[in-house]
């Protein structure tokens, strides 16, 4: 018989929620801070309602308790999630970067707010960003339907037993996390066949190990005894070696990524896969590259201005780690001009992507020029950004072509004429 699809109109958080019932999430973990309160809410509502029986969920007292909560979990083979974002991303630094030393599959679903200070509830994506050199696999959004795709999806990635790495699935907190969308529920019985039960780390019963006695050997290097170096200390000689292998298989992501993409397309149908969704790139003169909720509305404009014969392309960056260099080199290579309209104040995405065209057209040395790159720093803090702004974007881009060179390499968009007093923290009409 076949499956008849339910369709649904969900907040991005609800959509977290139903990520988590259809992955068969057996803990929610909390701590409140707005705008992510809503998934466990929802989760709350579900299990109440009988929908979610096998899922529990634990308030910590803080957001380190929670992500401290998330690593014992995952040494017991449990699946969790986390909601959180801005300083309650900032407060577990040290559990963050701990998940990924002990290649610890957890995941944070975060709907970005902007960092304090200035106080404000409005989001950009600097608390996304700020992770970016964490370790972690970082996955970002552009509505409901991209959230619980990508959530699916994401925990298989960083489940994968070449992979075993944590990871962040963002989106834009208020205007995503809780803007309704319709979307498309998968069937409970596909998604199990397609990603597999949580896996059981090989050290079997993490309560009953001796702990004293494990950290007491790593101390002392292991087996080894008196023929350590001089200086060496506490278990070191293997360091360098882990270090690498976190490394390598965060590069190595990016091929399971499309892989599991992929197979998520061929069984549910949906566009949220791999690492960008591109639009009208093939024979782009200018092509915009952006994340999140600016995507829907950058393709909307270059799709107008393609109606009206100018060749302009948009690129959806869906995965910021790994950095997809080849796949977007490739994607822009006939370009002449990539314009980057980013959400956060420290020009992440130009500056990687500039990294990344230098390694491929110049350091490889290939007879094909790059293209030329402008960055654009908008909607900082929640600033609106209008289809006007884009098309603003898309005119100057135009005019760089005609003269053949760039006036501004970057550029903050939609600045107001105010001056700005550090000693007295204020600013001024």
């Amino acid at each position: 018989m076949a499956v008849i699809e339910k369709r649904a109109t969900l907040t991005g958080n609800e959509a977290v929620a139903w990520a988590m019932k259809l992955a068969r999430v057996q803990v929610g973990v909390h701590f409140p801070i707005g705008p992510a309160d809503e998934v466990m809410e929802t989760v709350r509502i579900r299990i109440d309602a009988g929908d979610m029986p096998n899922t529990r969920i634990i308030q910590a007292e803080n957001e380190k308790a929670v992500v401290s909560c998330q690593i014992g979990l995952a040494r017991m083979g449990i699946r969790s999630l986390f909601a959180t974002c801005t300083e309650g991303l900032l407060w577990p630094a040290a559990e963050i970067r701990y998940a990924v030393g002990s290649r610890l599959p957890i995941m944070i679903a975060i709907p970005s707010r902007s960092i304090e200070p200035p106080t404000t509830v409005y989001p950009d994506h600097e608390d996304f960003i700020m992770m970016r050199d964490m370790g972690w696999l970082m996955f970002y959004c552009e509505d409901s339907q991209d959230i619980l795709d990508t959530i699916i999806q994401a925990y298989k990635i960083s489940e994968n037993r070449s992979i075993m790495l944590p990871a962040f699935v963002g989106y834009d907190g208020w205007e995503v996390s809780h803007g309704k969308s319709r979307i498309t529920l998968p069937d409970q019985e596909k998604v199990d066949s397609f990603l597999p039960p949580y896996p059981m780390r090989l050290e079997g019963d993490y309560a009953s190990i001796d702990w004293y006695e494990r950290c007491r050997s790593r101390r002392l290097g292991g087996a080894r005894s008196g023929d350590e170096p001089q200086g060496r200390r506490f278990g070191d000689e293997h360091s360098m070696e882990m270090k690498y292998f976190q490394v390598k298989a965060l590069e190595d992501a990016a091929s399971v990524i499309e892989e599991v993409g992929r197979e998520y397309q061929e069984l549910f149908g949906s566009n949220h896969v791999g690492s960008l969704e591109t639009d009208g790139c093939e024979d782009a003169e200018i092509i915009l590259i952006t994340m999140g909720v600016l995507a829907p509305l950058v393709r909307v404009t270059a799709n107008a201005y393609r109606e009206n014969g100018i060749k302009v392309g948009s690129v959806k960056l869906r995965v910021f780690r790994p950095f997809p260099e080849r796949a977007l080199c490739q994607v822009v290579k006939n370009a002449k001009l990539v314009i980057v309209v980013e959400r956060n104040c420290r020009n992440a995405v130009y500056t990687e992507l500039k990294s990344a065209l230098y390694t491929h057209f110049i350091a490889e040395k290939r007879n094909e020029a790059p293209p030329m790159v402008m960055g654009k720093l908008v909607g900082i803090g929640g600033r609106w950004v209008s289809p006007e702004d884009i098309a603003q974007i898309i005119e100057e881009g135009l005019g760089a072509l005609k003269a053949g060179k760039i006036e501004k390499s970057m550029e903050w968009v939609g600045l107001r004429d105010v001056s700005f007093d550090p000693l007295r923290d204020s600013v001024v009409d």
